[in-house]
């Protein structure tokens, strides 16, 4: 049985997710094709499990770090990881204020 993972981790993967899914539906986007339905958003979990108000400046912070790390990612799931990292860590910095 695998071991439980721990909640930075769990939360670091949600965010991965999260760009991975930005990356590929703002590429879309740029090709002519937006408003998918079937499009999944994370942004209330991860925002929920960083303990994230919903104040207008966090929100624009959140989608502002979201979207440059999203497009910063390559095809390497290293890429991913990294990235995930450094938005986990600035979300918390934020948070910290």
């Amino acid at each position: 049985m695998p071991a439980a993972i721990n909640t930075t981790d769990h939360i670091i993967f949600l965010i991965g997710e999260e760009l991975k899914s930005r990356r590929f539906f703002n590429t879309l986007q740029e090709l002519g094709l937006d408003d998918s339905y079937f499009q999944p958003h994370l942004d209330e979990a991860i925002m929920a499990c960083l303990g994230l108000n919903d104040s207008n400046a966090t929100l624009d912070f959140y989608f502002t770090t979201m979207n440059e790390h999203s497009s910063k990612i390559g095809i390497k799931s290293e890429s991913v990881a990294e990235e995930a990292k450094r938005v986990y860590e600035k979300l918390v910095a934020n948070r910290r204020g």
